[in-house]
């Protein structure tokens, strides 16, 4: 019976291999206890589950853009763009920025554009009732307002402008922190965050505070480890209050997904992107902290921690829908079109003159839906199957 229940709980883990593998290409550090907690949220959750497959999500792009008639350009992206992903800054002044920078890379345009379409598809299926037609207007819209952006660096969106106004400098607090004692420490009654060992909390933290002696920021009072295995760090500030602490997070250095399907991509641009990814964030996000950390015999990429852009739609008609979109293609165009970077400069010369848009639109919507109903079938027969642990497997 023993013998049994083990060769069971292997078939049911066995399943969820290819998911497993691909959690740990883009957090290598996140523990099996972890992994099964995402495995299970991703059964409950098809947006969820899109974002933490990306590897499949590449591959059927890879597969698929080659087909595609719409020119192939090189530019900074951030490789797997979500709602989620766009973060706002209040410092030096309020502006979209981007998390999770250590994905982003020199690739093809259009994969940024083509995961943002996939994520906006899902919320609309899932949160409004739209036709199929109205659905595509409401995705056109963002390609029509991402090359709106890319043909006038100067025009202004008011729906970001709104969202960036709601945007508080002390969410991130409430988020990951409480105050004890009158001092800022991170909340370890959630769920998310783990303290670390007292030898491991030392190394970070030492290693952490020589990076930011270049900063003239006051050292590192907490440390802990997130559910992806990404380190935390609180650091004091300039000054002894509260109100300047600043957040940061330190994650495993790893190889962008794309990297990982398109061998071409790879070869022509690796060097590159790894080199240079530290300025190119820091000029995202108008700050000098993004950079690497060498920390037992791994490397790491440290930025500060900001909030996620509270972008939503002001109501369920068609028309707030068509705003948010436009709003998202703005934004994503900011980052495509960065005017402080050669690469990203060059970009937004050839996408005016060698990019006919309507082409993208047409195809890119279309590869979006067709890759809809891969993920949902995929999804569905993922969340067939229960996952179980060794650990609670009886006895």
């Amino acid at each position: 019976m023993k013998f049994f229940l083990i060769l069971l709980s292997t078939f049911s883990l066995s399943y969820g291999f290819e998911e497993t593998e691909q959690l740990k290409v883009i957090h290598p550090l996140q523990d099996s206890k972890d992994t099964q907690k995402l495995l299970h949220a991703m059964q409950k959750n098809i947006q969820t589950y899109l974002y933490k497959t990306p590897l499949s999500s590449y591959a059927y792009f890879n597969k698929h853009s080659s087909q595609l008639k719409s020119e192939v350009l090189i530019t900074w992206i951030h490789g797997n763009v979500y709602t989620d992903t766009l973060a706002a800054s209040q410092e030096p002044n309020i502006r979209a920025t981007l998390n999770n920078g250590q994905y982003t890379h020199l690739g093809d345009y259009r994969y940024d554009i083509f995961t943002l379409l996939s994520d906006l598809l899902l919320k609309m299926q899932n949160d409004s009732d739209f036709s199929a037609s109205k659905e595509k207007a409401i995705l056109g819209t963002l390609v029509d307002g991402y090359f709106e952006r890319m043909q006038n660096q100067d025009l202004q969106c008011s729906c970001i402008d709104d969202a960036l106004r709601n945007v508080r400098a002390n969410d991130l607090f409430v988020q990951y922190t409480k105050v004890h004692k009158g001092n800022r420490i991170f909340n370890i009654n959630l769920q998310s965050l783990s303290k670390l060992a007292k030898q491991e909390t030392k190394t970070v933290s030492k290693k952490m505070n020589q990076y930011l002696l270049k900063f003239n920021l006051l050292p590192i009072k907490d440390v802990v480890i997130n559910e992806f295995g990404d380190y935390l760090l609180l650091s004091e500030g300039k000054t002894k209050g509260l109100h300047d602490d600043i957040i940061f997070a330190l994650s495993a250095n790893t190889i962008p997904v794309s990297y990982h399907i398109n061998t071409k991509m790879k070869k022509n641009y690796l060097r590159t992107s790894l080199s240079k990814r530290g300025e190119v964030i820091s000029s995202f996000n108008q700050t000098d902290y993004a950079g690497t950390l060498h920390i037992n015999k791994q490397d790491f990429f440290v930025n500060k921690l900001v909030s996620s852009l509270k972008l939503r739609p002001q109501s369920e008609k068609i028309n707030a829908y068509k705003d948010y979109a436009s709003a998202l293609g703005f934004v994503l165009a900011g980052f495509h079109s960065n005017p402080d970077l050669s690469s990203c400069q060059g970009f937004s010369k050839k996408i005016k003159t060698q990019v006919k848009p309507r082409v993208v639109k047409t195809e890119l919507i279309s590869m979006v839906y067709a890759h809809n109903e891969t993920l949902e079938e995929k999804w569905e027969d993922f969340t067939d199957k229960e996952f179980v642990s060794f650990k609670d497997t009886p006895k």
